[in-house]
């Protein structure tokens, strides 16, 4: 089972404690194609992949943590409107803590579980670890919620010529390695 959680959620559970709906991994016995390195950002969000899409994605989200989620607009572009409200949500509880979010976010092992004209299932390693948080300016304990995270997003689009959208984000359980996941 997939634990569902929002990215920042991840680095501020104890914060907020929201985790999401489980759903199930369709796709773990497949071979997919591995990539481990990132593609460079393409201009038009339409001609973007799955893997640039969730990327751009991950980097919006981080900025705003960055800032003390004062501006949770990048939603609305990477996000189905269901999914982008209760972002905003979420984003605007973060807010109200104080804490801010920094550090670099590592991603690796881009495969592809599954991909269609239209919908699209990505799964990758998340390093957290040397993301740190602040609050009023001290440091913020979020240590149990830093670490090594196999992540699972679902995304869809209308047609070939609209981009990709993030329909549902999660984790596998805590515990489970990428080493594990993507070569196990």
């Amino acid at each position: 089972m997939i634990r569902q959680r929002t990215l920042a959620a991840i680095a501020t559970a104890t914060l907020l404690a929201l985790p999401l709906a489980a759903c199930t991994n369709s796709g773990a016995e497949e071979d997919p194609t591995t990539t481990t390195q990132a593609a460079p950002p393409t201009a038009d969000p339409a001609d973007a992949t799955p893997q640039e899409r969730v990327e751009a994605y991950l980097d919006a989200s981080d900025a705003a943590a960055a800032e003390g989620w004062k501006d949770s607009s990048y939603t609305e572009e990477y996000l189905i409107p269901e999914l982008a409200e209760k972002q905003r949500a979420d984003d605007e509880e973060r807010a109200a803590t104080g804490a801010v979010i920094t550090g670099e976010r590592q991603l690796s092992d881009w495969t592809v579980v599954d991909e269609a004209d239209t919908s699209a299932t990505v799964e990758f390693c998340e390093d957290g670890s040397s993301m740190e948080a602040t609050k009023d300016g001290e440091p913020y304990d979020i240590s149990n919620q830093l670490g090594e995270y196999v992540g699972q997003y679902k995304l869809v689009r209308e047609s070939e010529s609209e981009p990709w959208m993030i329909e549902q984000k999660g984790y596998y359980e805590e515990g489970t390695t990428c080493d594990e996941h993507f070569t196990g």
